[in-house]
């Protein structure tokens, strides 16, 4: 049976217009010479039971009575997929992001599966590096994680995984028949969420109650243009070609630098943004605001839904400090904010102005999504994603960095920062507007400044 699109995945498929893209990625490197391209080629496709969604396209309904669904994409070919490219040897980092780069530039085909895997060879230093771009309405970070622990294996020999015996097959669904589902569909969600809604307002009448009028009073706040967003230089009309930047750091000085004041991984993670932010603005023509609007997300993710494909998330809007100059102030200003939000309701908002588009036809989706796609009511999004803190391999290589890429998303916004951390280290991916953030480079070196200045 096909899944419909989730509120959250048509949010970010609706954000996908004109020189805006919506895939993630990730720039994993990996030890040792590149396995042969018809033995990744094979290994992919041995996975890819695991996930069937990789074999699926978004389909529309007849007349949009409903959100476009996930349907079985008939001539599915992997090699139009999973691709082999190669600097010239040795190629270094610089060749490398610049490659990564231009990949990222080009958005995916919507009429085909939302995904693409590349081989790169020729990196020096005896490494190579697979680079994987994936619609973020296919994934979110934290399922992203997740399935790429699918194609890799936490041991060199690899893992045994039974698949079924006869050959993958497509599903094709006539025009008519997404005609009745869809209608169907238009009748039974409404219905069975109201039916739980009223089941837990007779349950919990006064907390019921109490909740929904907090988020219903968030989501106007965020309506009318949430947080104050200060203009910046990282606020301007945006084109479709992207560059790349990569900082690592290791695990365990972050977590050392969290002190005694109860602050997270994540708060220092933000307070070492914040702080490369400070010096990279206050260098450039525009100069510093005194602060910026981080748009932090966060996963709802529940555990027993670890391996399921879709966004599960919630946003945080948090307040960078870059006028404070002192590390641990900004880091103590940081933790107050980020504890004062989770307990609003701004992330319930947040989270409503997404899931609110299941309620509502497909037309209605476009005007919630605009919600928060309006220009300032945020300045970059900042997104940490917790990965898996042992050694994995792809056919017996060793993965030793992984670094994310995070859109740039919607018009206005020329740079992300994304974040990942695996084993026992933590990698910075940092995507800029290639023309806006032409200068990308100097915030990679202004990170690492604040890296040591936040953990020394």
């Amino acid at each position: 049976m096909a899944e419909r699109l989730s509120s959250s995945d048509m949010s970010s498929l609706l954000a996908e217009r004109g020189p805006i893209h919506v895939h993630v990625g990730a720039t994993v490197i990996l030890d040792g010479e590149p396995p042969p391209f018809e033995e990744l080629l094979a290994h992919v496709e041995s996975r890819l039971p695991l996930v069937p969604r990789f074999r699926q396209r978004v389909t529309e309904t007849p007349l949009g009575l409903t959100n476009p669904s996930w349907e079985d994409a008939p001539g599915f070919d992997l090699r139009w997929h999973v691709r082999q490219s190669a600097l010239p040897s040795p190629g270094d980092r610089a060749q490398l992001r610049e490659l990564i780069g231009r990949i990222m530039s080009q958005p995916l085909d919507l009429t085909r599966p939302l995904w693409q895997l590349y081989l790169i060879e020729g990196l020096e230093g005896g490494t190579h590096a697979v680079l994987s771009k994936t619609h973020h309405a296919l994934v979110d970070g934290v399922s992203a994680v997740d399935v790429g622990t699918i194609l890799l294996d936490p041991n060199p020999e690899g893992t045994e995984i039974s698949v079924p015996d006869d050959p993958w097959e497509p599903d094709q669904t006539s025009g008519e028949m997404l005609f009745v589902r869809a209608a169907t569909d238009r009748i039974r969600v409404p219905l069975r969420s109201a039916r739980r809604a009223a089941k837990g307002a007779l349950t919990m009448p006064r907390e019921t109650a109490s909740k929904v009028r907090k988020t219903a009073e968030g989501f106007a706040g965020l309506a009318a243009g949430g947080p104050a967003a200060p203009p910046s230089s990282l606020n301007v009309r945006i084109g479709r070609d992207r560059r790349v930047a990569y900082v690592a750091a290791d695990l365990q000085a972050i977590k050392d630098a969290r002190g005694e004041g109860g602050a997270t991984v994540n708060d220092v993670i933000l307070a070492v943004a914040t702080g490369a932010l400070r010096r990279f603005l206050s260098d450039r023509q525009g100069g510093m605001p005194d602060y910026l609007i981080g748009l932090v997300p966060v996963s709802i993710r529940r555990p027993d839904e670890k391996l399921e494909l879709g966004n599960r998330i919630t946003t945080l809007m948090v307040p960078l400090p870059l006028s404070e100059p002192d590390p641990v102030r900004r880091l103590e200003k940081i933790r107050d904010d980020t504890e004062r939000l989770k307990r609003s309701a701004q992330a319930d908002a947040a989270s409503l102005i997404i899931e609110a588009t299941g309620w509502a036809p497909p037309t209605i989706n476009r005007v919630l999504a605009d919600v928060m796609a309006r220009p300032l009511v945020w300045n970059l999004v900042v997104s940490n994603v917790p990965g898996p803190q042992m050694p994995f391999y792809l056919l017996g290589r060793r993965m030793l960095e992984v670094y994310p890429f995070v859109p740039l998303s919607p018009q206005g916004h020329a740079l992300s920062i994304g974040v990942v951390s695996y084993d026992g280290g933590v990698y910075f991916g940092l995507a800029g507007d290639r023309d806006a953030i032409a200068d990308l480079d100097q915030l990679a070196s202004a990170l690492e400044q604040s890296l040591a200045e936040q953990t020394g």
